[in-house]
């Protein structure tokens, strides 16, 4: 039996709370970002010259341009970086301890779901600029997100998991190289969370608790047009799908999980609807699905199709809102 319990008035609160945080932080993170580097007086051939010191956002080599040279403008200029610096840096930090306290009020309430490692790897690839972009959360992690949606929480043998499903989105490599994101690998930064974890394979890392980051992407049509299976020379490679590009080329759904640190999460899924829609084919067409599987892909199945019937009316199962997938026959 389908068991769906919904968050309580104080949870709710928590999560609103935890949300708004969330928006401020990243707003905060942003601004401080662009204050990375500093400002300097330099002097060449008897002429002092404003300098700007940052790194390269590809390669993170140290660079350094020219403001122009000293006068009551580049003072002035000077003067309102190191301030604007100062200040972002101050409010980050003021951001950083809200959501420390308000990470304690979300364990007392039971807010959190989403593991603490998963959700460390999600926080990592979104100040990256990969999530939402390049890479998406799909299998057992993405009801995290319809959940907190919903304002829900489902039985947790529906959720638990040990590994981390990543879509590669199609063109990822194209677009991480018109970025310009400072990113050598999906491998370098799961080692930056836990530098225990290793490749297993081509398409799996694993780490010393046996957590396993799965990077897969849909199959193109016809196979031979793919582009890239991977962000860098020797970094896992997406593992190909078939008809996961149905998921591929549903909407997205963007959300704020809570995790079982209290922390807010960012996520970055398929529609739900489509999820609902995959994992009920998985558990009944797919030919090479693992039988012992099949049962909990209908139960997940039915847990986001209930989640989006009852509590997200906004998002109907209208076949005008599926085209994506292939017509029934």
């Amino acid at each position: 039996m389908l068991r769906v319990t919904e968050m309580t008035d104080q949870q709710r609160r928590m999560l609103i709370d935890s949300r708004q945080l969330w928006a401020a932080w990243v707003d905060a993170a942003r601004r401080r970002d662009s204050y990375r580097g500093g400002m300097s007086w330099k002097t060449v051939g008897g002429h002092t010259y404003l300098v700007k010191m940052f790194p390269d956002s590809v390669s993170g080599v140290k660079k350094m341009v020219s403001v122009g040279p000293r006068s009551a403008e580049t003072e002035r200029i000077l003067s309102d970086f190191q301030r604007n610096k100062a200040e972002a840096k101050e409010r980050l930090e003021s951001l950083n301890r809200r959501l420390s306290e308000q990470g304690r009020l979300n364990k007392a309430v039971y807010l959190g779901r989403v593991p603490t490692i998963a959700a460390k790897i999600l926080r990592r690839l979104h100040r990256a600029g990969l999530l939402g972009r390049n890479v998406f959360v799909t299998g057992t992690h993405a009801i995290h997100a319809y959940e907190a949606a919903a304002g829900v929480m489902l039985d947790r043998e529906l959720t638990a998991t040990g590994d981390l499903d990543l879509m590669m989105e199609a063109r990822a490599k194209l677009r991480l190289s018109i970025s310009g994101l400072p990113v050598g690998g999906l491998i370098d930064l799961l080692a930056e969370v836990d530098r225990s974890f290793v490749k297993q394979g081509a398409f799996s890392a694993v780490n010393r608790d046996g957590y396993a980051v799965d990077l897969i992407k849909a199959t193109p049509t016809p196979p031979w047009l793919d582009e890239t299976s991977s962000f860098a020379a020797g970094d896992l490679e997406a593992a190909m799908i078939g008809n996961l590009r149905w998921v591929q080329h549903a909407p997205k759904f963007d959300g704020v999980a809570i995790a079982e640190d209290g922390l807010p999460v960012p996520m970055a899924c398929p529609d739900p609807r489509a999820y609902a829609l995959y994992k009920l084919w998985m558990g009944t067409n797919d030919p090479d699905r693992d039988p012992v599987k099949r049962p909990r892909d209908l139960a997940q199945a039915e847990a986001v199709a209930t989640i989006v019937h009852r509590w997200l009316p906004q998002l109907p199962f209208e076949p005008e809102h599926l085209k994506c997938f292939p017509r029934a026959g």
